[in-house]
C-alpha cells in the first residue's frame, strides 16, 4: 500500500469514527505533524472533536470535546490479495 492510500484509508476511518461520536457532517480541518524535522502523522479536528494519527504507530486517538481521550484505535488494515 503506497502512503497515499494508508492516508486516505486514515481520513475515512477518522470521518467514520467522528460521525459515531455526534460531528456529522463537518469539515475536517488536517495538519500535518513535523516532529524533529520528520513527518511523524497526522492531526484531524472537526466540531471541537480531534484525532492524532501517530504514524510509526499506525494508532489513531480520538479526543473527545472535553480534550480527553475517547479511544485509540489501529486503522483496519486492507486485505492483500495476490494475483493468480
Amino acid at each position: 500500500m503506497t502512503h497515499l492510500e494508508q492516508v486516505d484509508r486514515v481520513r475515512e476511518w477518522v470521518r467514520t469514527h467522528f460521525a459515531s461520536m455526534g460531528a456529522g457532517e463537518l469539515e475536517i480541518d488536517e495538519t500535518i505533524l513535523i516532529r524533529n524535522g520528520h513527518y511523524c502523522g497526522r492531526r484531524f479536528q472537526a466540531g471541537g472533536l480531534r484525532a492524532i494519527w501517530f504514524l510509526e504507530e499506525d494508532q489513531i486517538k480520538f479526543y473527545g470535546r472535553d480534550g480527553r481521550v475517547q479511544s485509540e484505535l489501529s486503522p483496519p488494515r486492507p486485505s492483500h490479495r495476490r494475483a493468480a
